[in-house]
C-alpha cells in the first residue's frame, strides 16, 4: 500500500473524481460491475476484506425493495394487490444497489490513499478554508467511529438504548472538539493571509506515468459516454447490452481505470517478493 499512500495528491484526486463520477451517473450493469469489482478488490488488497461482505446484501435489498415502490416495466412477475412486481424494476434496483455499494467501497478505500494532508496540499493555497474543512472531516470520521465504540464498550449493558446514548455522547463530544479546533485555527490566523507550505510530494517520472494512465482511461471513458455509448435502459423493457466496437473500447477503458490502484498494489507486492527471493538466494 506504500505506492498508493505516496501517490501524488493531484493523481489521487483526479482518479477519485473520475471513478466516482462515472460510478454515480452510469446505470449500465457492466460498468457498475467493473467499478464494484475494482473497489472490492482494492479493499481486499488494503486488508479490509471483511468490509466487502456487505456489498451483496446491499444489492439484494435494493433489488428486492425497488419493485415495491416502482411498478414500471412490462414484465410482471406477480402482483401485490393491484400493484405489479416487475422484472424491470427488480433489475434496476439491483443496478442501483451495485452503484451504491461501489460508491461506499470506493469511499472506504480512498481513505487509505487520499489522506487529509493531501487535501491540504490540494486546497490549502487556493481554498484554505475548504481544505481545512475537508482535512478535518477526513480525520473526524475515523475518530468518531472509534470514540463511539469506546463509549459503547464503557457501558456494560448491550442494548439499543445504550448504543444510542453512546452515539449521542460521541456526537456531542466530536462537535465540541470541532469547534475547539476551529477556534484554535482562527486564533492562529489560518486563511487570513498568504502562507508558505512544505510538502514531501514531488512530481517525477513515476507520477507522470500514473497521471497519464488516469487521464487516458478517463478521457476515453468520458468521450465514448458523451458520444452515446454505454447507454442502458431498463424501462419499459430491459435493453440488451451493446457490443459494438466503441462500446467494447469503453468497457476496456473504464475497467482498466477501475483496476489501476489494484495493479499498483499487486506490482508493488510482486516486486517486493522478487527482491526478497533474490536476497534469500544470496
Amino acid at each position: 500500500m506504500r505506492t498508493l499512500e505516496k501517490t501524488h495528491p493531484l493523481n489521487c484526486f483526479l482518479y477519485l473524481i473520475s471513478v466516482m463520477g462515472v460510478t454515480i451517473f452510469t446505470r449500465h450493469p457492466l460498468l457498475i460491475a467493473e467499478t464494484l469489482i475494482g473497489a472490492l478488490l482494492l479493499l481486499v488488497l488494503c486488508g479490509k476484506g471483511k468490509m466487502t461482505l456487505w456489498a451483496l446484501p446491499v444489492i439484494l435489498v435494493c433489488a428486492v425493495t425497488n419493485p415495491l415502490f416502482s411498478h414500471n416495466g412490462d414484465t410482471a412477475l406477480f402482483f401485490i394487490g393491484n400493484a405489479a412486481y416487475t422484472l424491470e424494476a427488480l433489475i434496476f434496483g439491483g443496478i442501483f444497489g451495485g452503484m451504491l455499494a461501489a460508491v461506499c467501497a470506493w469511499s472506504i478505500a480512498s481513505i487509505r490513499f487520499v489522506t487529509s494532508d493531501k487535501y491540504i496540499w490540494l486546497f490549502g493555497r487556493v481554498l484554505p478554508v475548504s481544505g481545512l474543512v475537508l482535512s478535518c472531516s477526513m480525520r473526524m470520521i475515523p475518530l468518531f467511529i472509534r470514540r463511539t465504540k469506546s463509549f459503547a464498550a464503557a457501558d456494560s449493558s448491550d442494548s439499543l438504548r445504550s448504543s444510542a446514548s453512546a452515539f449521542s455522547a460521541s456526537l456531542g463530544y466530536s462537535a465540541e472538539q470541532a469547534m475547539a479546533s476551529a477556534d484554535s485555527m482562527k486564533a492562529r490566523g489560518y486563511g487570513t493571509a498568504k502562507r508558505t507550505s512544505y510538502s514531501l510530494y514531488r512530481f517525477g517520472r513515476r507520477e507522470l506515468i500514473q497521471l497519464t494512465a488516469v487521464l487516458v482511461t478517463s478521457i476515453l471513458t468520458l468521450t465514448f459516454m458523451i458520444l452515446g455509448n454505454g447507454s442502458f435502459e431498463c424501462y419499459p423493457r430491459v435493453q440488451t447490452i451493446s457490443s459494438s466496437a466503441a462500446d467494447i473500447i469503453l468497457y476496456i477503458a473504464f475497467g482498466t481505470l477501475c483496476l489501476l490502484p489494484s495493479f499498483a498494489v499487486i506490482f508493488e507486492h510482486s516486486r517486493r517478493m522478487s527482491g526478497y527471493s533474490t536476497i534469500k538466494e544470496h
